[in-house]
């Protein structure tokens, strides 16, 4: 006895002729399967088959790094929010952040990529031809979009209250659009756009993310910022930032916020010097030895008076620091004639570092919680390095704000598995071994290669599980 049983798979429909037999030996009814085709008309039973001999041979992809990417970020609570937030682009961005993390090259590769991996059939309706992505990359810079994101972003993953990192870096690019503007970035003026990240102080990953023309100096920045994050939902209770963001303003905007902060005091501040001039003689004391590490600092700590304000002063010394800098120092002026107190001060400010706070915080805790700005710094060299954020080439402000936001979601998954696989490896290290673990297509079926030590290990830290084989249709993306 036979009849048709009809499966569906994404958005096809196929149709398998099942044979009733009875096994002799088992004295159970058993199923014999012949595949009929696609569904083209159900009532009539017409069905469309492609000719193929069973079990042909089609490719051999890469599957390992991409497989690894899918099955760790549907583990993480972005596999729905991407789904939810981003819709009909939901396989065209993961086949692109997958790009971005597997292979930080250029996007006009994405294709060549793309036909190569595995992410083909996780992603059947990904567009990833170059004219197709300047269009996603249209689309998803969209302002709605945008703040939709970082609505559900923020008030279901970053809830965080214990305070935000921000810093900024330059982006130096050739694009003629307003946002790209002259700029000055360290000792060099450059045209570029900037990249302001805020991140968790406490898990240390991306929250939010803003671009602004290159002539926009930090200082002018963080009042917007707060004020955006208070919109998306983010009552911050404690700032850390680096001193291209002190002034009068922001220090008296973050006093009406009820915002606390941590700020390096430039040293071309009036009282820097006073504070160098009246505290560092007799810094080095027993009484303000604090260890850091494996350093040994001295620090100080005094209440003073800022822009009408009470806040803490703490002046740090580093003793190893001091000596480099107060070395290259004498070599720059042993040979001058006259010695000014302008130079008496110069020596003195040798290795000291200002910061300013609105709180008190223990003296053992203030460098540690002042460096904890490095963590944005470590994302901008992840941006850079890892994911190839440089140089820009796309030449319209829609497709750039895009590009930076696909930039910013691979920035998220790329920290997020930093900290997931530790201290031992590196995400570039761990995608490369996954990417030699390939598989073999055919018609009905993927079969997955043999598993070196080293990717079971990496899959054990990930708690990803790979199969040994898998039904193409049920790789879909549709699952997250």
């Amino acid at each position: 006895m036979s009849f048709i049983k009809y499966r569906q798979f994404g958005n096809k429909e196929y149709a398998y002729e099942l044979t009733s037999y009875r096994d002799s030996q088992t004295k159970k009814v058993k199923h014999i399967s012949k595949y009929l085709g696609v569904v083209v008309d159900k009532e009539r039973h017409i069905f469309e088959r492609r000719l193929f001999r069973q079990r042909t041979e089609r490719l051999i992809l890469d599957f390992g790094d991409s497989y690894l990417v899918s099955r760790f970020i549907e583990s993480t609570q972005y596999g729905q929010l991407f789904n939810k937030v981003f819709g009909k682009y939901i396989e065209t961005l993961l086949a692109l952040l997958t790009y971005r993390l597997c292979y930080s090259s250029a996007m006009m590769y994405a294709e060549t990529w793309y036909e190569g991996n595995y992410a083909k059939l996780q992603y059947k309706d990904a567009e990833v031809s170059s004219q197709r992505i300047s269009e996603f990359f249209e689309a998803i810079g969209n302002e709605e979009l945008y703040q939709s994101f970082f609505r559900e972003h923020i008030s279901n993953i970053c809830k965080s209250k214990s305070g935000i990192i921000v810093d900024t870096t330059s982006l130096q690019n050739q694009i003629h659009i307003p946002l790209t503007s002259w700029g000055r970035s360290g000792e060099e003026i450059d045209k570029q756009i900037r990249f302001l990240l805020v991140v968790d102080k406490d898990t240390s990953l991306p929250i939010f993310f803003r671009t602004l023309p290159g002539n926009i100096i930090d200082v002018s920045s963080l009042n917007n910022t707060t004020e955006e994050l208070r919109h998306y939902g983010l009552e911050s209770t404690v700032v850390c930032a680096d001193a291209g963001f002190f002034s009068e303003d922001n220090i008296l905007d973050l006093y009406a916020k009820n915002i606390n902060f941590l700020m390096r005091l430039p040293a071309v501040r009036t009282l820097y010097r006073e504070l160098i001039m009246s505290e560092i003689k007799d810094i080095e004391s027993p009484s303000n030895g604090v260890r850091y590490g494996k350093r040994g600092l001295f620090i100080k700590r005094k209440k003073v008076e800022l822009f009408g304000k009470a806040v803490y002063a703490y002046i740090v010394l580093d003793p190893e620091r001091k000596g480099r800098e107060t070395s290259r120092l004498i070599r720059q002026t042993a040979d001058e004639e006259e010695k000014n107190i302008e130079l008496e001060y110069n020596f003195m400010r040798r290795g000291v570092m200002i910061l300013i706070s609105s709180f008190d915080i223990p003296m053992k805790e203030i460098v540690p919680t002042y460096y904890l700005r490095q963590r944005a710094e470590v994302l901008f060299g992840f941006s850079k390095d890892d994911i190839n954020i440089l140089p820009l080439r796309v030449h319209k402000e829609e497709t750039l704000r895009g590009f930076l936001f696909l930039q910013f979601l691979t920035l998220i998954i790329f920290a997020q598995l930093k900290k997931a696989i530790g201290e031992e490896h590196t995400v570039e290290e761990i995608l490369l071994k996954m990417r030699n673990l390939k598989c073999k297509v055919y018609e009905n079926e993927i079969i997955i290669g043999e598993m070196t030590k080293e990717q079971k290990e990496i899959c054990k830290i990930l708690d990803v599980v790979v199969p040994k084989n898998s039904g193409i249709w049920e790789s879909a993306a549709g699952r997250i």
